[in-house]
């Protein structure tokens, strides 16, 4: 907070501060700090004391925010109402939070119209968590995301390695076969060349007899 804030609220403190030098102060409120959420309402207590009760007693109450102070109108207001002494607020936003103060005049014969006001209780509303769940739940949801991609990649990624390891011993195997059947078909060829070869050397055997038998009988 500002430095103004603190001066208009050590102004604004002086007169109480005064008043307790001489008496006890007739307005007590709790010294803490009030949470709430926006949206909530909240009941802000003051009590008089018993020693103050007189007839004709005014109640107003103050507060004091960050860059402002202002007397909250209780007539005919939606959101500030009076419940005894005691501040209702309801329909919380964020700059609500501030410092309220309870004040009092006494306006009684023995009272001679002094004014009390109580030490001030802390409200600080917080915004609601609405937009950082949505945030967690998206962001929960992209890295689930992810994860289902990546362990998606890698489940084809090794299937496909699977299918291309157990192909590859088929297509040696195929290799071999046809390579076996290459040397089958040369062996049979080098074979049929040596029976030709040998039928041709018979033949010409018997050609070559069958001529000296000719010679001879000549």
């Amino acid at each position: 907070m500002d430095r103004s804030f603190w001066l208009s609220l050590l102004l604004f403190s002086l007169p109480v501060t005064e008043s307790k030098g001489k008496d006890q102060s007739c307005l007590t409120q709790p010294n803490k700090v009030i949470w709430r959420k926006s949206g909530q309402s909240v009941d802000l207590p003051c009590t008089m004391s018993s020693h103050c009760l007189t007839t004709g007693v005014h109640y107003e109450w103050f507060s004091f925010k960050e860059n402002s102070h202002l007397r909250l109108n209780l007539r005919n207001h939606l959101k500030y109402s009076l419940d005894g002494t005691s501040l209702h607020i309801k329909s919380l936003h964020a700059n609500d939070s501030g410092i309220y103060h309870c004040a009092a005049a006494l306006h009684g014969e023995a009272t001679q119209g002094r004014q009390h006001v109580a030490l001030g209780t802390t409200l600080v509303v917080r915004e609601k968590v609405k937009v950082m769940v949505k945030d967690i739940l998206l962001w929960s949801s992209f890295v689930l995301l992810a994860l289902y991609s990546l362990a998606l990649v890698t489940l084809i990624i090794k299937k496909n390695g699977c299918s291309m390891s157990s192909r590859m011993p088929k297509t040696s195997k195929s290799n071999s076969t046809k390579k076996r059947h290459f040397r089958d078909v040369l062996q049979e060829i080098k074979s049929r060349n040596n029976l030709k070869r040998k039928n041709q050397a018979a033949a010409s055997a018997d050609f070559n007899s069958s001529t000296d038998d000719i010679y001879q009988n000549v």
